[in-house]
């Protein structure tokens, strides 16, 4: 007699359990990279983004339980709407960059205050089109490898959204979003051959608008050899690098890393993993990059197992963002990549980025508790 299947209706605990040890290390390493420069002017406040964080990771607890216990269907349902007014607020927030209402920081225009609350609507991307993309594929899987009727339908919404998203001077997270959905395509069966097509457009591109711009080619020439441009677009670089070289093997301890004192810049935000290896060594940093990728397994196996082709993909967008996002930190922390303003999910500073990964995090346990044992 055939063994009936028992349908699975607790979450992924190891999944859980792994993101909120990440949460922990990262609010105190939040603490530790910001107290220093926290206590003097505009702060005056020590313990200023500890409170921040804290209050960031409770907001975030509060809606990854609700993304938990909404009903999962109810996110098919609702996936059009949502990108939508996810739609509408790039573009209010375009206007308000053009009427100078939105809050500028490192060159980006990325905040709207309101009800005052700062939050960046280009992160809600990271939900919303993988939600809106994963409802049109799952219903539209004959034409996923059809390049007229399927493939640049989608690429022309992928390109919309980054588009948006790069008018407010946030590239960084323009690429996440765009790099995120086209993983989505990619496992819903896409060509291969329209891919290469698209990243040769995409390169030459790219390489164009490098090329026009001499800044952009300093930029290049300070990632490729940053120590010859030390004093200038190479300081990022150069002072992450010796931030996490200092670290040894065991670091220098919790709290007593000297690259935070006005010497590494965006220390509590993009660079906390260069404070981090600095203060905790290559055993810490070691420990939170086996986080990351225990993470990232977790929600692969939730993908492969999802119950049906929606929340596979689903949970596809979800884990690529993550992972993608990751990437891009630590490779812009070791030098690999060109600096770009990327916060590392789940350890940096940072409330509307800390808030959309838990959320994100929060639908994947809503898929793992209907996946059959």
């Amino acid at each position: 007699m055939a063994q009936v299947r028992r349908r699975k209706s607790s979450p992924d605990w190891w999944l859980l359990l792994a993101v909120l040890l990440l949460i922990a290390i990262g609010i105190i390493m939040v603490f530790s990279s910001s107290q220093y420069f926290a206590q003097y002017d505009p702060y005056d406040d020590a313990y200023y983004f500890l409170k921040a964080q804290l209050s960031n990771a409770a907001v975030g607890l509060v809606l990854m339980a609700i993304a938990y216990k909404v009903n999962v269907y109810l996110y098919r349902k609702l996936s059009y709407t949502a990108y939508l007014v996810e739609l509408a607020l790039l573009v209010f927030l375009a206007a308000a960059i053009k009427l100078g209402a939105a809050e500028e920081a490192g060159g980006a225009s990325r905040w709207l205050e309101l009800f005052g609350m700062n939050f960046q609507p280009s992160e809600l991307a990271k939900i919303a089109l993988p939600m809106a993309l994963a409802k049109w594929l799952s219903g539209h899987l004959t034409l996923v490898t059809d390049l007229k009727r399927g493939f640049l339908p989608c690429m022309a919404l992928i390109a919309l959204t980054a588009v948006l998203i790069y008018a407010q001077n946030s590239l960084s997270v323009a690429f996440v979003v765009a790099a995120a959905s086209c993983v989505m395509l990619f496992c819903a069966g896409c060509r291969v051959s329209h891919f290469a097509v698209l990243i040769g457009i995409g390169a030459a591109g790219v390489t164009g608008a490098i090329a026009l711009q001499p800044w952009r080619m300093e930029r290049i020439f300070a990632w490729l050899d940053p120590w010859a441009y030390a004093q200038g677009d190479g300081w990022q670089t150069t002072q992450s690098l010796m931030a996490i070289g200092s670290g040894g093997l065991t670091g220098v301890g919790l709290g007593s890393g000297g690259s935070k004192w006005y010497y590494l810049p965006e220390r509590h935000t993009d660079f906390i993993f260069s404070v981090l290896c600095e203060e905790m060594g290559f055993i810490g940093a070691l420990f939170v990059l086996l986080l990351i990728v225990f993470i990232l397994w977790r929600g692969i196996m939730i993908a492969v197992k999802a119950p049906n082709t929606y929340t596979s993909l689903l949970a596809i967008g979800m884990v690529s963002s993550l992972g993608i996002q990751s990437m891009l930190n630590l490779g812009v922390c070791t030098g690999l990549l060109p600096v770009t303003g990327v916060t590392l999910p789940f350890v940096s500073y940072g409330g509307t980025s800390l808030v959309v990964s838990m959320t994100m995090i929060g639908i994947l346990l809503n898929i793992s508790r209907h996946i059959d044992t």
